[in-house]
């Protein structure tokens, strides 16, 4: 086994210097005889480029091997959803047969069934029907990309357990605990996981001190600014990933990928040596893919209490309202709205609103005509169940019974009768009196005529006055004679005289007003203001509207014998009796507007100036921008918003608690010790780096001696503290004597500066501030390998004794180990990366959680409702009072006007009030 992983790890180390270092002719290095088996990812989401890297990886290992059927054997099989043999170790016994088969190699494009690859491996692959030797070690190279989708930990483990050594070599998505489970132990040196696959080969460089005897790099003052690399008796420098090397082969210049246009950002490309990162624009978040932006749905946050619709947008969201509504003042809720008030409806008596739009009611009694828009008085006579004898007379909610001239309406309120004039005693008739409509008459007894004065009678003489007396003819008979009348006449009943016939007294003339008598016959007469209809019978009441000549601006109404005008709702009839004004409701002086009244039809609204916004209550005008006319004391920007503003700071920085000034972090005193490791295995030109770490997290912090303290210990096989908490008060001091600590070298007792940083670094004689003064202390140890000591005692004991700790590894270090350190949640106290070069990102998360740490310590909470608050918040007040008194009156409204005006002290005592309560309810819920 151990002859195996000396030569697994040739193989990477040969693949890791290929890029950098120039074709020689130096012997290659020579080992014992592997059957070595390359299992690569074909899957779907191995990109064609990176699927190209990997099979440049496989050809340059290869390249860099002792070849034949008696030396190294080589095979490669390529999964997806299924397991395709490439070639077998039987295959070929050449380079260039194996490179041009691998070159051939065409991508599955499927899904990641790792678990069936290894039983393949195990089953197939090193089958000695495949060419596997017994006695000769078998190696397995595993290379994906993702999570598997079948279970790998059984297969792998009886993988193992046949004698196949396994390393797992994972890229950007790779699972870790998958990765661990498909290796063989020790897992730091089987088990690699990468970013991209460009960086796959960096990890053989562990393994050539094993290949090739003597290590110049060790042995020689070499130069190199990042990587000395041995070969047999000389050795050449490498740079990082990420790097070139210059032309003077030992310096390094980092490869910048976002000016060289090598990346797929969307928006931001953030560069680091050889690598990248994506971000975005204010207001967008990053996709899945890491590479495109989109926009931040604020509505799905669920806080955006909009009544009806949000609808996000750039940095925020506006709320909307369904149509037919209009959008509050509050810019969330929704008012339904009233067409009614825009004035145009014509409605003649009631407008009534409804969604989008409105309708035209009549009042009591009265009926909507067909323009929808006037109304008429409903005539109950036209349902034809009045009853009336005579006429139907219409009334508001009903009608009344009216008789005809001379007749007299019964009680029944229905019929009538013809009114008895003789029964009034004052006919003055000699003989007899005769009712008649309208009127009476006299009449004669028999052989008597009437006088002329219509009342008197006088004794007939009967034809001895020369014709017989008959007033038309007269016919003698015997013994007398009798008279005859004109035809059109009847005789009377004294038998002599003749009266024309009264038509009109038979009852069946049918007029509905006056019936006049003619001889043989009778016509119809209305009354006055009536004319007669063509039937010849009935009336109609003259519409004097209609004869065009009455000059209303609005409406004409006709009424008997005459007509008048009338103004329609919301206006009133000039002194002419014709024109209409519209009422003006500002004239009144009782509108109350702060600014401008505005008559509208049926009523008046209030409009502010120009830069000032009408308030709920509609009438008083409140300025549009507070930040121009208040002392605001924002130290960066004020912000406008309905009746008030705020403060806000640049992008980086925090408002404080003052709510004007800004500054890094909110609260930020804390006391910070940092444990680095000075181990060998560091290497000194990776120590530059972790001081740059360091520096990075102080520029972060406030450091002052009321705010944030810094020490420093750096360890190896013993302990040193570089400067305690109480040495530095600023950054650049401390930032100086980071760059100036000395690299150690020696081994790695993490446990030993853990008992060190418990026990010293945060006693009071170092610098730490005194526990009942709340104030924070936090721990970070950053490591690059195993540690030489037991961890788990001294970790236990920081977290108990109240020190947030976090853990930060690289290259080798031991995940287990870091975990066992950090706080919990250990994810956002634990951080991992397989490159020193790195770091810096990992210093710009940490200063994230560092600076979310809010502190209480050394912070006095005063009460709001004692004297000396209540004075303070009383100055600061009427200084900002002062400057708004030429430029403002509060009012409140009242039915009293002298109670209308509110004293500028009557306003502060109300304030400091509210201020109190308010205080007083915040104090009570904590």
């Amino acid at each position: 086994m151990t002859r195996a992983l000396v030569y697994i790890g040739v193989l990477i180390a040969i693949m890791a210097v290929m890029e950098a270092r120039p074709k020689s002719a130096e012997p290659k290095c020579k080992s014992g005889p592997v059957d070595l088996v390359f299992i690569i990812d074909g899957s779907r989401s191995v990109r064609p480029h990176e699927f190209e890297t990997m099979r440049k990886f496989m050809i340059d290992i290869i390249h860099e091997l002792d070849i034949g059927l008696e030396a190294t054997r080589v095979g490669v099989v390529q999964y997806s959803s299924q397991v395709q043999n490439v070639f077998s170790l039987k295959a070929f016994s050449k380079t260039a047969q194996m490179v041009k088969a691998i070159n051939e190699i065409i991508p599955l494009a499927q899904g990641t069934m790792t678990g069936l690859a290894i039983r393949y491996a195990m089953n197939v692959a090193f089958s000695a029907e495949e060419g596997a030797r017994p006695n000769v070690p078998h190696v397995a190279v595993i290379v994906t990309d993702g999570r598997p989708q079948d279970r790998v930990a059984e297969v792998a483990a009886a993988a193992r357990e046949s004698g196949i050594e396994i390393y797992a070599i994972g890229v950007a998505r790779a699972d870790m605990t998958s990765l661990r489970a498909m290796a063989s132990p020790p897992f730091e040196d089987h088990v690699f996981l990468v970013e991209s696959f460009d960086l796959i080969h960096q990890f053989g460089l562990q393994f050539q001190d094993k290949l090739c005897g003597m290590d110049l790099c060790l042995e020689s003052d070499h130069g190199c600014e990042h990587i000395c690399e041995s070969s047999p008796g000389s050795y050449h420098c490498l740079c990082l990933p990420g790097y070139t090397l210059n032309e003077d082969g030992k310096t390094c210049t980092p490869i910048d990928l976002c000016a060289e246009g090598k990346h797929d950002c969307e928006q931001i490309c953030i560069a680091s040596p050889g690598s990248f990162t994506c971000d975005c624009n204010t207001g967008y978040t990053l996709n899945d893919d890491k590479r495109t932006c989109k926009m931040i749905d604020y509505c799905s946050f669920g806080n955006d209490s909009c009544e009806h619709k949000c609808v996000s947008v750039l940095n925020g969201f506006n709320c909307h309202c369904n149509e037919g509504y209009s959008l509050n003042d509050d810019l969330k809720t929704c008012t339904m709205i009233d067409y009614c008030s825009f004035g145009n409806d014509s409605c003649e008596h009631e407008c009534v609103s409804v969604l989008q739009s409105f309708y035209c009611s009549c009042r009591e009694g009265y009926t909507l005509n067909e323009d929808e828009t006037t109304c008429t008085m409903i005539d109950y006579c036209s349902f034809g169940n009045d009853s009336c004898e005579h006429e139907c007379v219409s009334v508001l909610n009903g009608f009344n019974c009216r008789c005809n001239d001379g007749y007299s309406l019964n009680d029944d309120m229905k019929t009538c009768t013809m009114i008895d004039y003789c029964s009034f005693g004052n006919d003055s008739c000699e003989h007899e009196c005769v009712s008649v409509l309208k009127g009476f008459h006299c009449r004669c007894n028999d052989g008597y005529s009437l006088n002329d004065d219509k009342k008197t009678c006088t004794m007939i003489d009967y034809c001895s006055f020369g014709n017989d007396s008959c007033e038309h003819q007269c016919v003698s008979v015997l013994k007398g004679f009798h008279c005859v009348c004109n035809d059109g006449y009847s005789l009377n009943d004294d038998m002599k005289t003749c009266t024309m016939i009264d038509y009109c007294s038979f009852g069946n003339d049918s007029c509905e007003h006056e019936c006049v008598s003619v001889l043989k016959g009778f016509n119809c007469r209305c009354n006055e203001g009536y004319s007669l209809n063509d039937d010849l019978k009935t009336c109609t009441m003259i519409d004097y509207c209609s004869f065009g000549n009455d000059s209303c601006e609005h409406e004409c109404v006709s009424v008997l014998k005459d007509f008048y005008c009338r103004c329609k709702d919301g206006y009133t009839l000039n002194d002419d009796k014709k024109t209409c004004t519209m009422i003006d409701y500002c004239s009144f002086g009782n509108h109350s507007c702060d600014h401008h009244c505005v008559s509208v039809l049926n009523g008046f609204y209030c409009r502010c100036n120009e830069g000032y916004t009408l308030q709920e209550d509609g009438k008083t005008c409140q300025s549009d921008n507070l930040c121009n006319t208040v002392e605001h004391g924002c130290e960066y920007q004020c912000v406008s918003t309905p009746g008030s503003y705020h403060c806000i700071c640049p992008e980086g920085h925090v408002l404080q608690d003052d709510g004007k000034t800004c500054g890094t972090c909110r609260s930020s005193n804390i006391d910070l010790v940092l444990l680095i490791d000075g181990s060998k295995s560091v290497r000194p030109q990776n120590f530059e780096l972790v001081k740059q770490f360091v520096n990075q997290v102080v520029d972060q912090l406030d450091v002052s001696p009321k705010g944030t303290r810094v020490g420093l210990v750096q360890y190896s096989s013993r302990v040193r503290t570089e400067f305690p908490l109480s040495m530095y008060q600023t950054k650049e001091e401390i930032k100086k004597a980071v760059m100036n600590v000395e690299y150690m070298e020696k081994g790695t007792m993490t446990g030993l500066a853990l008992k060190h940083m418990v026990e010293n670094s945060f006693s009071e004689a170092d610098g730490a501030r005194p526990a009942e003064k709340n104030i924070p202390r936090v721990g970070l140890v950053f490591t690059d390998g195993r540690s030489q000591d037991d961890i788990q005692e001294w970790a236990k004991k920081a977290k108990e004794a109240g020190i947030t700790m976090y853990a930060v590894g690289v290259g080798k270090a031991v995940e287990d180990e870091l975990r066992e350190i950090a706080s919990e949640p250990v994810e956002k106290h634990f951080f991992y990366t397989a490159d020193f070069t790195a770091i810096s990102q990992i210093a710009e998360n940490l200063k994230l959680n560092v600076c979310a740490a809010e502190s209480q310590g050394e912070i006095e909470v005063k009460d709001p409702c004692a004297c000396e608050s209540l004075v303070e918040f009383q100055q600061v007040t009427m200084s900002t009072l002062d400057q708004l008194n030429q430029k403002h009156i509060l009012y409140i409204f009242s039915t009293d006007p002298l109670n209308n005006m509110l004293t500028l002290q009557q306003m502060q005592l109300h304030h400091a009030t509210l201020q109190c309560n308010s205080s007083n309810s915040k104090l009570s819920a904590i």
